[in-house]
């Protein structure tokens, strides 16, 4: 009798998703440039891919941090190599918590290496996914945190309020939030018209902004009106001697 054909482990990522979207309440999805939608499976930096990821912000409403969750995919049923533990943890330099998630239950061994490593354990079942131990908490470094989300995961920070923005709305193709070339003196110039890094705005910070511009817009229109009313009565002046 043949035996039984294993599931990918391309068949788990989507429950993971899931739950990371339900359970641990993350965003999971953004928008490419072309509008489509964009899973974050399969996203990484670096040569550095991760096969599950999640985002998730703070409560406290005076807060801007969110927190990366990495999810390490393994099929199979028969045993938790230490190698695959290891492997999740490599995803602190991208994810303040990082798990590993199998379709079986963990035995004590794996619990002290996972524990040993800050690696939190996911159990799949055919009645969904539960956490067994928790993650402890990543610190990556936050300039490749950033070029991670703006890279591969298409979110943004505002430049101004540093409030977190998906870069590009859906089903709308090509269609982005705002985004400024600016010159930095110290980085490497590699555009021809000299701006060498982008920065990008949300759209009250941009309201506020173009306020501001216009009022100073308005000065310096109607100061010109003024100067030009003021040469038009010298001219009437002169005319009517």
């Amino acid at each position: 009798m043949p035996s039984k054909k294993r599931r990918p482990e391309k068949h788990f990522y989507e429950p993971v998703r899931t739950f990371l979207r339900t359970k641990m309440g993350c965003v999971v999805e953004s928008h490419s440039k072309d509008g489509t939608l964009r899973k974050f499976v399969g996203r990484g930096l670096g040569g550095l891919i991760v096969d599950v990821f999640g985002l998730r912000g703070v409560k406290d409403k005076d807060s801007r941090a969110i927190e990366g969750i990495a999810v390490e995919v393994k099929r199979t049923a028969k045993r938790t190599s230490l190698r695959s533990i290891a492997q999740a943890s490599q995803y602190g330099r991208l994810a303040h918590r990082c798990y590993l998630a199998q379709p079986r239950e963990y035995d004590h061994k794996n619990l002290l290496e996972a524990s040993r490593f800050g690696v939190g354990l996911l159990q799949i079942t055919s009645k969904g996914i539960k956490i067994i131990t928790e993650s402890k908490r990543f610190k990556p470094e936050p300039d490749t945190f950033d070029m991670f989300l703006n890279k591969s995961l298409r979110i943004v920070r505002c430049a101004i309020c540093s409030c977190y923005l998906f870069r590009y709305k859906p089903l709308l193709r090509g269609v982005a939030i705002c985004g400024h070339w600016v010159l930095d003196q110290i980085a490497p110039i590699n555009r021809s018209d000299d701006f060498n890094k982008k920065v990008y705005m949300c759209g009250k910070c941009e309201e506020v902004l173009s306020s501001v511009a216009g009022f100073v817009k308005l000065r310096q229109a109607i100061h010109r009106l003024e100067k030009r009313t003021h040469a038009l009565e010298k001219k009437l002046k002169r005319q009517a001697r």
